[in-house]
């Protein structure tokens, strides 16, 4: 895809920047950067694992690595010649990878890689948002109200964060809430889909949830992603209808996180 045809997302770039250490806007398209990072050998706020590797091909041809300190040699050998972002989601180049960074990650003390984790990434602004309407689509400051069975609240998300669910029947069945990273968090808001009860799909809760959690972060002149798995075809069409673009492709090599973290 052609940089002309995509979109520009800054606060977006630095969000995802800040959490890979790199600076994206020093990244020409057509290049891929390799860079090694302390912050992959710890764990990511609100996250239960260390994202081990960070790869992030972006739509308008730009791409980064994130490794941990030690890998970055054997990683960028790896990469030569790679020039199409399809390749972020070979396994076979995936399985190669795990190698460098899960020895790297073993040698600070760390367990090694115990999957993989790819995912479409979507951006959103002011002006691409499509707001869908709910009349029982609320913001959700506590877990005080019954929540349905098959989804659960995003208990660190209360109380300042930003959750929109629908409630219906007295009880939440579909949530939407922005990640608590840490970073730019009243700048960008990176989308969390629990998603909706069965009973209740098809009727356009997610969309609802979604939007409103785009509208409220844009209010405040921010951006907001969303990340999906490339076979969840729900949750594509999902982002699309509430106007999120295609902003890149992300392979995250996860390791199990450390029992203690000072």
């Amino acid at each position: 895809m052609s940089k002309s045809a995509t979109h520009a997302f800054p606060l977006v770039d630095r969000y995802m920047g800040v959490r890979m250490g790199v600076n994206l806007a020093t990244v020409e398209p057509g290049r891929l950067m390799v860079v090694e990072s302390p912050r992959r050998l710890r764990r990511e706020q609100s996250y239960g694992f260390v994202h081990g590797l960070w790869f992030l091909w972006l739509a308008d041809g730009r791409a980064a690595v994130s490794v941990p300190p030690g890998a970055g040699g054997a990683v960028r050998a790896i990469l030569t010649g790679v020039r199409d972002r399809r390749a972020v989601l070979d396994p076979d180049l995936g399985e190669r990878l795990k190698g460098p960074v899960g020895g790297a990650l073993r040698s600070a003390g760390l367990r090694g890689i115990d999957r993989a984790l790819r995912d479409l990434d979507f951006a959103c602004n002011a002006s691409l948002l499509r707001r869908h309407r709910c009349g029982a689509c609320y913001r959700l400051t506590d877990g005080r109200l019954p929540i349905a069975k098959g989804i659960e609240y995003p208990d660190h998300c209360f109380p300042d964060g930003i959750v929109y669910g629908v409630v219906a029947d007295g009880k939440v069945v579909s949530l939407a809430h922005a990640h608590r990273p840490g970073v730019m968090e009243g700048q960008v808001a990176d989308l969390g889909v629990p998603g909706t009860v069965p009973a209740c799909r098809r009727r356009g809760f997610a969309k609802a949830c979604v939007s409103a959690v785009v509208e409220h972060v844009t209010r405040m002149g921010g951006d907001a992603r969303y990340g999906c798995d490339p076979a969840n075809l729900a949750s594509i069409a999902t982002a699309r209808s509430v106007g999120f673009v295609p902003y890149g492709t992300q392979l995250v090599l996860a390791a199990p996180a450390p029992d203690t973290e000072g």
